[in-house]
């Protein structure tokens, strides 16, 4: 048999050691293998080739050495091609025992490791081609789900007979389909967040889609009171509606997610969309200036090639000047988390702030003095302990500006790190947060107006 191997193409030989040759004969003599889950055990062997392929050239091999021992009148010979033929579904070992004139009765007829699934590839590629054409997609990843039995079955066979250089069956297929769809669509394969991942069982050829999602990074502002940033489930009927929530199944009619997001959705036929924003302000604040990076994303979307340039406009017309839009562009999701991380970055708010009574203009000098690069000690404000760990917050005022506008009103311009809860500042919160500013001016104060003037968080994408 070293003799024929060093006959054969370059191909052959690489394949065909010894140790190869031997250990696809013992497991011929067992099993019934097609091409593939042959040469699948050898599959780390010799390069540019595919498994079908290193099954094909590993039983021509054999059929060469079975006739070889047959013209030499050795019956080993027509053993081995009977194996070939019978157990390795080899035409061309039948052709070569009916030219030598042996008879050959049937064997199994389907591969003992697939079932013959593989011989069903390109039917299964076309449903998945199919299945694929519903989505607008750049790149997408074949996955597989083979069952616990099939790779035991492998598992157990390399085990008894010692083979290690095989891989697994779902990398085979996963592989060989994927391979398919590229040629059918021109798509790529991309193993590391594809627009869809597909996941294919071969052998009941079932086929389900997971569709990545889509993210569009801006700035919004909000540019009235009373609307909050993302839709509001109604705790009463989880949004089944009820009386609570006037059977509308939210505490709020609309919200900035949902005047953002409504425009989006149409234009790539998504199922959902979830708004990821750089914090969040109090229901009754306004968002001005510059506006609060956000990042929508779209659930399940149809078509990912949306204008953005068109959707910013059609945003900004249908808030009717409630929200508008800005810097609209694709990111991923990888953006999302730097954003959530960038939520403590300084912030710039103005509120307007009332007295119980008359504030001296000597008390306003000393908010001014005190509060500069002072570190402000909260504890979860009162308002919000229902939904918020109790936990002391530090955060630093960086610059405070004070405008009087009358004896009983000011205006504050506060510079300060995010995360910093403005109305507890400037009431003291029952003592829950301090310094603050009723605290320092020795007169009750409450917020009246807040507006969030401007965000810094880092833009890189």
């Amino acid at each position: 048999m070293k003799g024929l191997v060093r006959c054969c193409s370059v191909t052959l030989q690489v394949i065909g050691s010894m140790g190869v040759v031997e250990k696809a004969t013992t497991l011929l003599e067992q099993y019934p293998l097609c091409d593939h889950c042959l040469g699948r055990q050898f599959s780390i062997l010799g390069h540019g080739l595919t498994n079908g392929e290193r099954g094909t050239a590993i039983k021509r091999l054999l059929v060469l050495e079975g006739s070889k021992l047959l013209l030499e009148k050795d019956e080993a010979g027509k053993t081995l091609l009977r194996q070939v033929a019978v157990n390795g579904f080899s035409e061309l070992s039948f052709a070569t025992l009916q030219a030598l004139g042996v008879e050959v009765e049937l064997g199994e007829t389907s591969c003992y490791l697939c079932g013959n699934a593989f011989t069903r590839l390109d039917g299964l590629s076309e449903k998945v081609v199919e299945r694929l054409s519903s989505y607008e997609y750049n790149s997408f990843l074949v996955g597989v789900r083979a069952g616990d039995r099939v790779e035991d079955r492998e598992d157990e066979l390399r085990a008894r007979f010692k083979v290690r250089w095989g891989e697994s069956i779902r990398s085979d297929f996963s592989r060989e389909i994927g391979k398919r769809v590229v040629k059918a669509t021109g798509k790529e394969v991309a193993f590391k967040r594809p627009d869809i991942l597909v996941t294919v069982n071969p052998f009941t050829e079932n086929i389900s889609l997971k569709v990545n999602s889509l993210f569009v990074y801006g700035r919004y502002r909000k540019l009235v009171r009373g609307i909050p940033q993302a839709k509001w489930i109604c705790s009463q009927c989880g949004g089944s509606g009820c009386e609570k929530c006037q059977n509308t199944g939210k505490l709020y009619p609309e919200s900035v997610e949902e005047l953002i997001s409504q425009p989006l959705l149409q234009a790539t036929s998504g199922t959902d969309v979830k708004i990821h924003a750089a914090g969040r302000e109090d229901i009754d604040a306004r968002v001005l200036g510059s506006g609060r990076p956000f990042i929508i994303e779209v659930v399940n979307p149809v078509t990912r090639s949306v204008n953005l340039h068109l959707l910013e406009k059609e945003i900004n017309s249908t808030s009717k000047g409630k929200v508008e839009v800005e810097q609209l562009e694709f990111t991923s999701k990888k953006r999302v988390r730097k954003l959530k991380a960038g939520e403590g970055a300084e912030k710039v708010y103005r509120a307007k702030v009332r007295f119980e009574e008359s504030v001296s203009d000597e008390a306003l000098s000393r908010l001014e003095e005190t509060m500069e690069e002072t570190v402000i000690r909260q504890k979860t404000p009162t308002r919000v302990m229902h939904r918020r760990a109790e936990k002391l917050r530090k955060r630093r005022i960086l610059k405070l500006k004070v405008k009087r506008l009358n004896p009983t009103l000011i205006e504050l311009l506060v510079h300060c790190e995010g995360g910093l809860y403005i109305k507890e500042f400037i009431s003291g919160d029952g003592g829950r947060t301090s310094l603050s500013v009723s605290e320092v001016t020795s007169t009750p104060a409450r917020c009246v107006e807040l507006d969030v003037l401007k965000v810094y968080v880092e833009e890189s994408n």
